[in-house]
């Protein structure tokens, strides 16, 4: 998910580590807050694919900095990563689905629409099997668990009605 918001972000420009974190904070604060020490490792391994490079700088005092860009392959590498089936992790697929779709803006039509058919699959999936919980009593006598299992499959209906308003953006 890192590298997505990674390559992303560089899309806009070329930036240092420090500025690049700034910016995913910016643009994506909302949904994830990763960490310099989150950002830094994973820039380092998508620079060792060659997805990204950096160029090195001196400031007047001798220090030096860095400028990381992407590279033609990275733009690639990052359309699969946006298309790539989600994880079915429930805990995960939450805010790597909602990540993909501010992301999408980067996406031919015709891969917008398979992103959001697999998208809304597997969130079909998700709404289907808590609602079978659901109806199973499983949490008879856990209200607090009934509460949060109705306000997981709200979530998901929402989700699923934002991508359909996606698509109908599509037509």
């Amino acid at each position: 998910m890192h590298e997505i918001l990674i390559l992303h972000t560089l899309l806009n420009g070329q930036n240092t580590m420090y500025g690049l974190t700034k910016q995913i904070l910016k643009t994506f604060g909302f949904l994830t807050k990763p960490s310099f020490g989150t950002i830094q490792p994973a820039l380092k391994r998508l620079e060792k694919k060659n997805y990204v490079k950096s160029d090195k700088f001196y400031t007047e005092g001798g220090k030096p900095y860095f400028y990381y860009s992407i590279m033609p392959e990275g733009k690639d590498f990052l359309i699969k990563k946006i298309l790539k089936s989600p994880v079915k992790n429930p805990v995960q697929l939450y805010p790597e689905i909602k990540i993909k779709l501010v992301c999408s803006n980067i996406l031919e039509d015709n891969d917008k629409k398979v992103l959001y058919q697999d998208l809304k699959l597997e969130l079909t999936k998700l709404k289907t099997e808590s609602e079978t919980i659901q109806k199973s009593n499983s949490f008879s006598s856990n209200s607090y668990g009934r509460i949060v299992l109705d306000n997981t499959i709200c979530e998901y209906k929402n989700l699923i009605d934002l991508i359909e308003g996606f698509e109908k953006c599509l037509q």
